[in-house]
């Protein structure tokens, strides 16, 4: 259903704490708690392990993994959950996340630990779609962001135990205890989850023949990882992996998402570029914060995690924030692009030893506030200009947007980190640093695309595979 922006806050608003509600947001809470702790834990376990297991030169494939196969997990949950409900990707992606902890946590080398991490992308994958899935089949329009406002709060405890939690029990018992203890809550969020899931209705729709398009996403995910070989090999074969990698990529991502998105068109195809655009810049740059703090600040395993959990903190007030339905989307938008792109730019600052490495704590909380207030803006906004029909392939095209942009971002400070060397370390994120605040600089001014002037934006789907 589209919707303008003079029709935002006219609706009566109900509440999460109405009984038939309350069971829906429960479930949902416990599968964004499960995500949240191991996000929260691997960015901050990440130097550690890649020490303990001789893979420094693998440290982004430590993120990159995940978020590759988590690109096939989308692409497939889409398509069930548009014909058959959210039911077998939820529970499915649920299963799948958990073997993927208990591979990473046993791995006796970076090639294991890197399968574990790929399993948790597949089901990580399936688990988001499918809860997005939920909220627009469950909810009334008026009170999704007040939903997505309580999924950013299910980030709260997460973020202030998960990052210092992990550090702790790295230094007492080993990171593969971090990976280990995270598994029972998953497999606890599927049992508890059953209940909730056989009060939604399936809403089938009728088999095309059409390929499920899983094939669209393997090839993504080829190409984007071709990219990031390309981006941490930085020798006379990069130039032709990234070609081959954008040519092998770029065609399904341009299927995937809707058409239009790559030039930013008016309505649903710019509100899902946009997505792809404020993760490329934020993780580009959280991603390496706990390599430079470890690397030029000396930070221990403990310390590094902190930055992170503030910034969780403020990603939870923005989305709080957004959900009181104050504001106009593009406002909202434009004003979360501002806040990231100034926590970017002032954490070059960070790169310097001579700055005390603390100042990145209220720094990167002024991203993280940015990213509470965007980002459920974004997701709230795909929903409403999305029909029924169309509610899975358009959640599984803005998480496509979202990791694609995640990858871009985590691959390009890579590039430079290894192209200048762990020596240069300073240099080379001062560098990805700038570029990525300019990146961001694009949402601020491409805001505007939210929707056509003086009318309701198109609920356009993506291009169906062929």
């Amino acid at each position: 259903m589209a919707v303008s922006e003079s029709a935002i806050g006219t609706a009566p608003v109900a509440s999460l704490r109405d009984p038939q509600h309350r069971v829906q947001v429960i479930g949902l809470v416990i599968v964004i708690t499960v995500v949240a702790v191991e996000a929260m834990a691997v960015a901050t376990i990440m130097p550690t392990v890649v020490r303990e297991l001789h893979g420094l030169r693998y440290y982004s494939w430590g993120f990159t993994a995940y978020l590759l196969t988590d690109v096939v997990g989308m692409v497939d949950a889409g398509r069930r959950c548009d014909r058959h409900g959210p039911t077998q990707s939820l529970l499915g992606g649920l299963g799948l996340f958990a073997a993927g902890l208990v591979t990473a946590s046993a791995a006796p080398d970076m090639g294991v630990f890197l399968a574990g991490r790929a399993l948790q992308g597949l089901g990580g994958g399936a688990m988001i779609v499918a809860a997005y899935v939920v909220v627009a089949r469950t909810f009334p329009d008026a009170l999704h962001p007040k939903v997505f406002a309580a999924l950013s709060a299910a980030w709260v405890v997460p973020s202030l135990v998960g990052p210092a939690a992990a550090g702790l029990v790295t230094s007492a018992f080993g990171w593969r205890w971090v990976f280990a203890g995270i598994a029972p809550l998953a497999v606890g969020g599927a049992a508890l989850l059953i209940p909730v899931l056989r009060r939604i209705p399936a809403n089938r729709q009728p088999e095309t023949g059409a390929p499920s398009g899983i094939g669209r996403g393997i090839l993504l995910a080829g190409g984007l990882g071709l990219v990031q070989v390309a981006a941490e090999t930085v020798n006379w074969w990069s130039i032709p992996l990234l070609v081959a990698g954008l040519a092998l990529g770029a065609p399904q991502l341009r299927a995937l998402l809707p058409r239009g998105a790559l030039r930013l068109a008016r309505g649903l195809p710019a509100v899902i570029a946009m997505r792809g655009i404020l993760t490329c810049a934020f993780f580009g740059a959280e991603s390496y914060l706990p390599l430079t703090l470890t690397r030029v600040h000396h930070a221990s395993p403990r310390t590094v995690g902190i930055p992170l959990t503030v910034a969780a903190l403020g990603w939870s007030l923005g989305s709080w924030w957004q959900g009181r339905g104050t504001r106009r989307r593009v406002t909202l938008i434009r004003a979360g692009f501002a806040a990231v792109l100034v926590g970017i730019a002032l954490l070059i600052v960070i790169a310097s030893p001579s700055v005390n490495l603390w100042l990145a704590v209220p720094i990167w909380s002024i991203a993280g506030l940015g990213m509470g207030i965007a980002m459920p803006t974004i997701s709230v906004s795909t929903l409403d200009l999305s029909p029924a029909e169309s509610q899975g392939i358009n959640s599984a095209a803005l998480q496509i947007s979202d990791m694609v942009g995640s990858i871009v971002g985590i691959a390009a400070v890579g590039a430079l980190v290894t192209g200048l060397g762990l020596d240069r370390i300073r240099t080379a994120v001062t560098i990805g640093d700038a570029m990525l605040a300019a990146v961001a600089l694009v949402g601020v001014l491409a805001a505007a695309r939210w929707v056509r002037p003086g009318s309701p934006a198109p609920a356009t789907a993506p291009d169906l595979p062929q």
